[in-house]
Formats: C-alpha cells, structure tokens, sequence
C-alpha cells in the first residue's frame, strides 16, 4: 500500500508543478531510500516532528552514503534481515572509511546519488512546510522545527555530490561539417555502408538522423510526435509536451523536457516524413494501431528509448568513420552551431539571436541553457578572435614581425 504522505507530496506537489511523469517516479524512488533509510535506522520520523526534530547531522551522513548505494544492493537490504542489521548498526569513524573504501567500487554515478539527495531534500522541506501550516502546533514545536531545518537541509546541500567536473577540453560539442556529412552518407537508405539490411529500418533510422539533425529535437520530443502533430500542407510539426499520455503504450513514456511549439518543416525534410509515413511505416500492421511516428520494425510499437540508444550504438560500432561520441543529443548540439553560425552571417543581435533559439529549442528566454549548446561556436569564434590579435600584434612589434 503506497505511504501517505509521499503520495500527497507527488500529488499536491509535484503533479501541481506540472512535473514530467519521469521526474516524479525519480522523486518517489528516492524518497522510497529515504524511508529505508529510516527503518534501518529505527527513526520514528513523525514522532520527531511532532516534538520539533528531524535528523541529526550524524544520520544525514549516513543517510548520504545510503544514496550512493546500487538499487541493487537496496533491494538486498531490504530482502535480508542480515544485511538490514549490519547496515543500521552506527559505524566508527574508521570502520565508516574502511567500509566506505570497500564499497567504492559498487557505488552510483556521484550525480545519480545527487538527484536522490536533492529530492529528498525537497520531500523533507515539503514535511516541515506542510506540519507547520497546521493549526494548533505549539510555537516552541514550531520554533524547534524551523531550527533542526536550518540545520538539515544545509546539511544534505553540503553532501551532495557534484558528479565529475569537466573542463573546457572534455565537455561535449557539435559533430564537425565533414562528420556530418559522413553520418548523412551512411544512414542513406542506398548507401553501400548502411548498417542495417532491413527495409524499414533503413528508413526509419534515415529519418530519426534528419528529424535530430535539422530540427535539433530531443530524444524524447522525436519518438513523442504523432503523425496528427505534422501538416503536411503547412510543413510544420508541433512538439507537444505530454505527461502520462493515455494513448502512449510505452511503460517508460519518452518526455519532453522543453516547452511545446511549432517548428517549420523544409520541403525536403517534409517529403522525407510523408515518403515513410505512407510507404514504410503503412507496411507495419502494428503501427495502424497508433499514432506515433517512429515505430519498433517488428512490432510496429511505438519505439522505446533504448530503442533509439541501440541505433546510435550501431552506428558507432559498424561505421568507422563515426566518432564514439555520437548520440541524438550531440546532434543537438551540432544544431545549435549551425544556429550560431546562420546568426553570424544574418549580423542578428545577441538579444533577437538567444530569442530565436530559445523558442526553437523550446527554453524560456531567460534561461541559460544555450552555453552549454554553443561550445563549439564559441571555441572556434574564440580561436579566430585570438589568430586575428596574434596577427595584428604581431604587425605592432617591429623587432619580430
């Protein structure tokens, strides 16, 4: 039986800031460890608050080297007796290193272990929040709890892992003119070099490179477009956020991530779609039964996201001269240098330039999600502003000109 009070939290909460359906399982799977975390440690938390406490900064580390843990070796603690014992007994210092040092090679990405100490944080701020509006608490209740918050959430912030902090070298860029032109010749469908032999896929996996290479899409935006959501006559296609799409089949739904709008389809992208849609995809009888665009080629389901994962797999693994970075979202990043680039040669100012592309991109306009999309916009213009400076400087200095 679903716990009260995380169920009116994803409820009153979560669903009201209209969080994707994703966001909020992610959320309740990580407020589910921090309930573990309370069995094994024998926290009675609502007993706690009722008398103005929460936890101390002692069991807030423990609870963040729970967070780190597998799901995994969770579900082990929660399935053996032994394992929920030797884990809720308080450690010493050195056997809290020498366990953590053991340990380390089974733990979770530092950011994965992050999210669930970010959403907890929330849960346990939403729980001080949602006791203290009640009527008739003690003012000394009141203030105790207001205290021991002050205290905790600081607390979790400190411990939360920042994942691994890339410098400018490491962090992902656009694909190069000649890269792209190189994965444009290999998923064509008469390319010698196309990976897959099967009609369908042929085509299919065309379409999904074109679609998240010209139009900069999201995963989750391209296997969420429904045929009804393209006119033909227009030539455009709108990008709907659904959150828990009755009609969607798929037990983890792709979401969007970005605001909904309509984007203009060129003739030749167009005529791309239309071709698949009434020769390739109308040959799946699976496909009759629903309306989404990109279709599994056997099943004609609604394609999954692993689905989509295995087709850049592919790619990366049979085309040789593909990079090993190559994933729909670098292809969304190679969108926005063309962006940039197409900016540059129409003079645009900065402000109409982030105005454009926060709305084709689906951001709010105040967001500053574009610098992580223009790296290397910004390396090369970088590298053309120093080359030109070098070169004038250099016609300064007389004695090495």
């Amino acid at each position: 039986m679903p716990l009260f009070e995380p169920t009116v939290y994803a409820l009153t909460e979560l669903r009201a800031r209209n969080q994707a359906a994703n966001t909020i399982s992610s959320n309740l799977r990580s407020i589910q460890v921090f309930y573990l975390f309370l069995n094994l440690r024998g926290i009675d938390l609502f007993t706690r608050l009722s008398s103005g406490q929460l936890i101390s900064l002692g069991e807030v580390e423990d609870l963040a080297r729970l967070c780190r843990l597998p799901v995994e070796r969770l579900d082990a603690m929660l399935n053996d007796p032994a394992e929920t014992r030797e884990q809720s007994k308080p450690l010493s210092l050195e056997k809290a290193r020498m366990r953590s040092h053991a340990d380390a090679h089974e733990e979770v990405d530092p950011a994965f272990a992050g999210t669930r100490m970010h959403y907890i944080r929330g849960y346990i701020e939403w729980l001080v929040s949602d006791r203290l509006a009640r009527h008739g608490l003690d003012k000394q209740v009141s203030n105790n709890l207001i205290s021991s918050l002050n205290r905790v959430l600081p607390a979790i912030t400190a411990r939360i892992p920042r994942g691994k902090q890339h410098g400018p070298l490491n962090q992902r860029e656009g694909l190069a003119p000649e890269i792209v032109a190189e994965l444009l010749r290999v998923v064509s469908p008469q390319s010698s070099d196309n990976p897959w032999r099967g009609e369908y896929a042929r085509y299919r996996n065309a379409l999904i490179v074109h679609w998240l290479y010209y139009l900069g899409l999201r995963r989750g935006e391209l296997l969420g477009v429904k045929i009804s959501d393209i006119d033909f006559r227009k030539g455009t296609v709108t990008i709907h956020r659904r959150a828990d799409d009755s009609n969607d089949p798929r037990t983890n739904q792709p979401q969007s991530k970005t605001k909904a709008r309509e984007m203009p389809l060129d003739d030749g992208l167009k005529s791309l779609t239309y071709a698949y849609v009434m020769n390739q995809r109308a040959s799946l009888a699976g496909a009759r039964k629903h309306e989404f665009l990109i279709c599994a080629d056997l099943t004609g389901q609604p394609m999954s996201l692993p689905a989509l994962n295995k087709v850049f797999n592919v790619l990366r693994e049979k085309c040789p001269g593909l990079p090993a970075s190559l994933s729909p979202h670098v292809l969304r990043h190679t969108w926005n240098d063309r962006f940039s680039e197409e900016m540059d040669k129409r003079q645009t100012s900065e402000e109409s330039e982030k105005k454009i592309r926060s709305y084709l991109m689906g951001w709010s306009e105040t967001s500053g999600t574009a610098a992580t999309y223009t790296r290397r916009h910004t390396r090369k213009k970088a590298q053309e502003v120093s080359l030109k400076m070098q070169g004038q400087m250099k016609g300064e200095d007389k004695d090495n000109a």
